[in-house]
């Protein structure tokens, strides 16, 4: 992955984003988006060292031993704070928490993802842009604002209907945040003392911005795909 002119820095939180190659529509079902939640959930771990193709040839227990030591906060190359899967492209928003964390694992991420979604669909070569985009968080104010913008981008770009399914909306990081359950991929403890630690305060925060941004064809974070 070629280098970046400016690096990503230990403790510090980045807007992650990338897309598919030309016109390829990568996440097409429900399996699909499954198997990157899961290599998201394996991968964001430093002591991911087997491939996690690999997790089947192993026995239960020996599976179960794994996920929970990849499972272990400690060893969390990133935080992650939000997400959104699209059909074509995905949103993170991450803390780095190791010298290299973020690109670590995205490379891990992508490189094993691409492996099976080329092995299910008898295809080669990649399937994501080469470099990822991250533009480093300045602030609360733009913390606050780029995760509501990761939120809504299900709505925004018509792949749900209304609000109410964007709050359901099964690949992205919205209903952990609302509903706060105990296996999570998504950690509160950046965002949520922004908004006194109220849930719905945040929820308000994000739904009442979603008709504008609906009706904005591009945003500052949408414009770097053409950069």
């Amino acid at each position: 992955m070629p280098g970046r002119i400016e690096p990503l820095l230990k403790n510090n939180i980045y807007h992650v984003f990338n897309r598919a190659i030309g016109d390829l529509r990568v996440f097409g079902n429900v399996k699909i988006y499954g198997s990157f939640l899961d290599r998201m959930r394996y991968y964001r771990s430093s002591r991911a060292y087997s491939r996690f193709s690999n997790l089947k040839d192993w026995s239960v227990d020996k599976q179960k031993e794994i996920w929970k030591i990849v499972g272990t906060q400690k060893y969390f190359r990133v935080d992650i704070l939000g997400y959104s899967l699209m059909p074509n492209h995905f949103h993170f928003l991450l803390c780095q928490k190791t010298a290299g964390g973020i690109s670590n694992f995205i490379s891990d991420l992508l490189n094993s993802f691409t492996r099976y979604y080329n092995t299910k669909n008898g295809r080669k070569g990649p399937i994501f842009l080469t470099k990822f985009k991250a533009v480093k968080i300045l602030s609360d104010e733009q913390l606050t604002h780029v995760l509501r913008y990761i939120l809504l981008n299900p709505y925004s770009s018509g792949i749900v209907n209304n609000l109410n399914n964007l709050m359901k909306y099964s690949y992205s990081s919205f209903k952990e945040h609302l509903e706060d359950p105990k296996a999570r991929l998504t950690t509160d403890k950046y965002i949520l003392p922004l908004f006194e630690n109220d849930r719905n305060r945040f929820k308000e925060f994000v739904l009442d911005n979603a008709e504008y941004q609906r009706t904005i064809e591009h945003t500052k974070h949408t414009e770097h795909w053409y950069k």
